[in-house]
This record gives C-alpha cells, structure tokens and sequence, in this order.
C-alpha cells in the first residue's frame, strides 16, 4: 500500500488533465505529460539491480558448468505452477479486455498474484518457477482479451493491438461486428488461427534457445553491470532522444535500489504510476457530471462490485493468512 500510494503520489506530475494546470513539473517542460513509464520501468528494474550488483564485490567470470536440468517441467512443477497458471491466465484476460491498460499491467499483476498465494515467498526475486509462470501467463492472456474491444469496438487495448488494427484498416477490413460475418469472416478467423500457430513457434524458439539463454549465469558482475548500465542509457534515450529521459531513469534506478531496500514493492509503484493516470481521469470525470457529488462512485451495481472487489484485495492476505497459516510462516 506504501508504494502503491507514493506510485499515485509520482502519477500526478505533469499538466492536470482536466484543467491543463501545471502539476510539480518544477519548471521543466520535458515533465508535460509526466513521468515517462519506459523509462520509469527502466530504472526500477534494470540500473537498480545494476546498482544491487555494484554495491557486491565485484566477483571473477564463473568457469562453464554442465547444464543437467530438463528444458520441460518435471509433473511436480506442472502441479505446483498450474493454479499460478489458471489465476494469471483470468487475470491477463480481463486486463486484455481494458481498452490502454496492457501487457506491461497484466505482468505485474500476475507475478503479485503468484506471489501473494505462494507458500515460498522467500524464493521469489532469486528465480522462482512461479515467479515466471505468474507473469508470463499473464503476458500470453492479454493478447487475447485485448483483441475483444479491438475487433467489435475499434478501441485498442494496448499498442500491439493498436499496430495490429491499423494492419487491418490497411487491408480494408474495418474493426466492428461486420469483421465476423460474410466475406471478411474468413480473414478473421484465418486471424484468430495465425495466433494458434503463434504460439507453437514462441514454444519452439524457447525450447530451442533455452540451453544458450542459460549460459549468460556465467556471466561474471564485473561485465553485467557495465553492459546492464550502458544499456539502461541508450534505452531510455533512444525514446525521444532527449538526456532528460536518462536523468529520468538514473533517478528511479536510485529509488527502485533504496524501495528493496526498505522492503517495499517496484512493481507496486510501477501499477500505481500507470493506473494513477487513468483512475484520476475517471474519478474527476465522474465527479464533474455529478457537480462534485461523491455518490456517483456508489451509484450503480457495478460501482459496488468493484469496491468489494477492491476491499477484498486490499484483506486478502490476512484471509490466506488464517486460511493457511503456514503461508505466514
């Protein structure tokens, strides 16, 4: 909750997006449209374990070792990972199905998820086969709940779908109930099957590469961090070529290094920074129709589903907790 609220707290930099005031922008013009989350995401996750690694002694390049695991689940690990699976999958969907939330949201929400029902909380951050299966099952799951708004609406859930419905403009094809019925129906499903087979192909290249994927370990810190640093400059300078983006990104790197170690959640104030935006549009749209009535936000029954859903997330934990109390342990 602490850093879900300093992720709102960073959200309302920029140009107020009802009034067009200027937010704590302190004077640089580069702030407009707030914080930039590629480069928030940068810093969070990547220069500050950059950081992790240079606060170690600086260790020497680890001699080859025989890679002996299996490239496929064992049973076990299929039984542990599937309810992960099954969450994660129901959570990337309906993440899908909300026109600009993404697969950046979905993936936070998964690996929270997998986390938060996990019996082995401490392995998480070091590798954890949960960890993995939370997140990417989530990633997989947006795809396609995304292309629901997409194809019968014409509103993009995330910037995939956008590039793929600008694809089918190209084509003709006009996003809406016409796409499944007569002539262009066949274009559609012959869609929906290139998905299928896409999946097969991400299996392949993953089966594949996996035994060279595992031989960065033998990587030693002394090459990780400069490579990881110089990596993190030129990302987060290639999106608007401006220096600003770096000192954007050096500044989270610091805050994403000092949030693990008060303990705190990146991926909390990455949600928060990304949802910040939209939920105050929302609210300050719901409370200008109402003339500032805050009653509109418990109006209908739909208003009340999503704040019990919202109360039970926030007590979750202590309901797992006496469910399962070895989960506290």
């Amino acid at each position: 909750l602490i850093s879900g609220a300093f992720g709102l707290l960073i959200s309302t930099i920029g140009m107020d997006p009802m009034e067009g005031v200027k937010r704590f922008m302190f004077g640089q013009s580069s702030l407009y449209e707030g914080i930039n989350v590629t480069c928030a995401l940068i810093g969070l996750f990547s220069m500050s374990q950059a950081l992790r690694l240079a606060e170690k002694a600086i260790t020497q390049r680890a001699k080859a070792q025989k890679f002996s695991d299996k490239m496929l689940p064992t049973k076990a690990e299929m039984k542990k990972i599937a309810p992960t699976i099954g969450r994660s999958w129901i959570i990337g969907n309906l993440v899908g199905i909300l026109p600009g939330a993404g697969a950046s949201i979905a993936c936070f929400m998964g690996y929270n998820s997998a986390k938060q029902f996990s019996k082995t909380k401490e392995q998480f951050g070091k590798g954890s086969i949960e960890g993995v299966a939370g997140s990417e099952a989530a990633n997989n799951a947006v795809t396609g709940g995304s292309l629901i708004p997409m194809l019968t609406l014409g509103i993009p859930g995330e910037s995939v779908t956008a590039v793929l419905m600008g694809g089918l403009i190209i084509q003709g094809l006009t996003p809406g109930p016409d796409l499944f019925i007569g002539e262009t129906a066949k274009m559609t499903y012959t869609f929906f099957a290139g998905f299928v087979l896409t999946q097969f192909a991400m299996l392949g290249i993953g089966l594949l590469g996996c035994r060279a994927f595992a031989q960065i370990a033998r990587l030693s810190d002394a090459i990780l961090i400069p490579s990881v640093t110089i990596l993190c400059v030129v990302g987060s300078f290639a999106i608007h070529q401006n220096l600003f983006d770096v000192v954007i990104m050096l500044i989270f790197g610091v805050i994403g290094y000092l949030t693990q170690k008060f303990d705190l959640n990146n991926a909390a104030i990455v949600l928060a920074l990304i949802l910040g935006p939209i939920g105050e549009k929302g609210l300050r749209r719901s409370l200008a129709l109402s003339g500032g009535d805050p009653s509109i936000l418990f109006s209908t029954p739909l208003c009340w589903i999503l704040i019990v859903l919202c109360v039970f997330g926030i007590f979750s934990p202590l309901l797992m907790n006496k469910i399962s109390p070895e989960v506290s342990e």
